[in-house]
């Protein structure tokens, strides 16, 4: 007679303190603090959804390996909604870390001018 142990891991469980490091007109930084259970499979990567907070269109995804993102290609003051969520070989996790971020206004690209007068006498 064979004796068979099968263990059947959990879901990852959310991202926590899910914060926003850097805002700019273009671009978002957030991170969060990973979680792990002791029946749950390890966390592979992250998965981070965004839209805009105003929109029903579909979340743009991007994955990632650590827990932190740098979201760029967004548009100037608009406010965005940010979820991550947790992914191992078992699934997502069920519920995100969410958060709403409004970029800022449309950024100069540092580029300036100055208006030199100046008289020659000959």
């Amino acid at each position: 007679m064979i004796d068979l142990l099968c263990c059947l891991a959990e879901l990852p469980q959310a991202p926590e303190s899910l914060s926003v490091l850097d805002v700019k007109c273009c671009s978002v930084k957030l991170a969060w603090n990973s979680t792990s259970s002791v029946l749950a499979a390890p966390i592979t990567s992250y998965l981070v959804q965004y839209r805009p907070n105003d929109s029903s269109n579909d979340y743009v995804e991007t994955s990632v390996s650590k827990p932190e993102v740098l979201v760029d290609g967004l548009r100037a003051d608009t406010t965005y909604l940010f979820s991550v969520l947790s992914v191992s070989e078992v699934g997502r996790s069920h519920s995100a870390a969410s958060v709403i971020v409004t970029t800022t206004g449309a950024n100069p690209t540092g580029l300036s001018v100055a208006f030199i007068s100046s008289v020659v006498k000959i």
